[in-house]
């Protein structure tokens, strides 16, 4: 209590006069006088210190810790140690290896493994969260996700990144995943009601330091992104190489091979993955192949962290008359023939930006959900996105493409299926009334057929599938967020 008086009278002019500035060191080097900047926190002002909330609050008599204002000084007591810009945790990213980001923090990758317990250093993964402390902290704070955060230039006193806002996201998560509160993304953003956000908009999170990268990738490949950070069993997942020179890249992910789309004179390959629903939960490695114009065989390997869905699940009565379509062998051979047409393809790539809705309607059965049919087992699950609309009503294209089928199939009845490019593919099933015809070139919007109540059903409706290279997967995904 001396020490804290004294150094409260010695500073008690300084802050009278001392210009903003983030941080100014007095000439005891035991306290450090901090500048409040715009979307700071005492939580993070204290993380960056290396003390506690209660130390800092104690120190400035403080009463309420969620309440200070920006340009306010703060006496940080720092008992001569020395202030470290060595965050506390790393976010694993595409192209980096153990080595180079031990290398970039000034540690071993023996003391790095040994932090984080780990026994094999190949076999870290994109998105990884690495303790860079001695001691693993006993409750770390969630890392954002690096597809959903991008740096914004603004001061070094006060960087700042932009969030896409996510479906099934509030303030309040987005906010505790920062170390935030929902007043500091308020006063950030400006925003009237906390309690409405929406699934694309992009909100300043204040006061957080974008991760540092330290890539390690082999020659003539600039830059890798992994979109999202983590896959997720049923959805989609996007790789991107950016290389010096143009090559043919290819690869395979959990057993399946991988095809690459070329832009930008053949240096920007993209490959669109389809992570098959039931994948368990864990990491898989993703090997690719890079292939230069004099035929040098380049090796590039990732590991891929594919989180559970958790789809949950569903009891279907289907009409009296439609029972017979339950029959295995009738399900396996239109499989088939789906497959077969999803098998193919199309390296242009026809869509641009998210997928538009094929129906106006409300969702009456999500993507994804385990069905029991008639009282039977769950052993079915639903491969698309049903639309409770009204019989006879439009169905849309979701995106500009070539029309491959338009036909009827036993379970999906009447259908639609289009081709979008870069193995992109929508179905569009049950309808009543069918307007194009193979080879049609349809874009967002066209009318392409009728609601209806065709094949498998319960009544009328729209069900709309999306297929990524061979895989069904999560169409939903598809319209929030943006593959091209």
């Amino acid at each position: 209590m001396k020490f804290r008086s004294v150094a409260m009278v010695m500073l008690a002019g300084l802050l009278l006069w001392l210009p903003a500035f983030s941080a100014a060191q007095d000439t005891s080097g035991t306290v450090v006088v901090h500048v409040v900047q715009r979307g700071e926190t005492l939580y993070r002002i204290a993380q960056h210190y290396n003390i506690t909330v209660e130390t800092i609050a104690s120190f400035n008599n403080i009463a309420d810790p969620t309440n200070i204002q920006v340009g306010q000084r703060l006496l940080i007591p720092t008992n001569d140690a020395t202030v470290s810009d060595v965050p506390v945790t790393h976010v694993v990213q595409a192209g980096e290896t153990l080595k180079s980001i031990a290398t970039l923090y000034g540690l071993t990758v023996d003391d790095l493994a040994s932090r984080n317990n780990i026994t094999n250093i190949d076999r870290i993964f994109v998105g990884q969260v690495l303790n860079l402390q001695a001691a693993p902290p006993a409750t770390p704070s969630p890392i954002p996700t690096i597809e959903s955060a991008i740096p914004v230039d603004t001061s070094a006193e006060a960087p700042s990144l932009i969030y896409t806002v996510q479906g099934g996201d509030t303030l309040f998560r987005i906010a505790t995943r920062y170390g935030l509160t929902v007043n500091d993304l308020v006063r950030a953003n400006n925003v009237t009601d906390p309690t409405v956000i929406y699934s694309g908009q992009q909100l300043i999170i204040p006061g957080v330091k974008p991760p540092q990268a330290a890539l390690d990738l082999p020659p003539n490949v600039s830059n890798i992104v992994v979109n999202p950070t983590m896959f997720v069993e049923g959805e989609t997942g996007q790789i991107r190489l950016t290389t010096a020179v143009p090559m043919t890249v290819n690869g395979t992910f959990l057993n399946r091979n991988l095809a690459s789309s070329s832009d930008q004179g053949g240096t920007v390959d993209t490959i669109l993955i389809g992570i098959p629903i039931f994948t368990d939960a864990g990491v898989y490695p993703v090997a690719l192949s890079l292939t230069d114009g004099a035929g040098q065989v380049t090796p590039l390997d990732l590991n891929i962290q594919v989180l559970s869905g958790g789809y949950g699940r569903e009891t279907i009565t289907l009409l009296s008359s439609r029972a017979d379509l339950l029959d295995p062998t009738m399900e396996a051979a239109e499989l088939q023939t789906m497959q077969k047409l999803m098998s193919n393809f199309t390296p242009t790539r026809y869509f641009d930006g998210p997928l538009s809705l094929p129906a106006a309607a409300s969702i009456s059965s999500p993507f994804g959900r385990k069905r029991s049919y008639d009282g039977g087992p769950f052993d079915h699950f639903h491969t698309g996105t049903d639309f409770a609309a009204a019989p006879g009503s439009p169905v849309m294209a979701a995106a500009p493409g070539y029309v491959v089928f338009a036909g009827k199939l036993d379970v999906r009845g009447n259908a639609t299926i289009i081709d979008h490019g870069w193995g992109v593919y929508t179905v569009y099933c049950h309808q009543t009334t069918q307007y194009v015809k193979v080879g049609d070139f349809v874009n967002t919007g066209t009318t392409i057929g009728t609601v209806g109540a065709t094949g498998r059903v319960t009544g009328p409706h729209l069900h709309w599938e999306v297929w990524v290279s061979g895989i069904q997967v999560d169409p939903m995904q598809w319209v929030q967020k943006s593959f091209s």
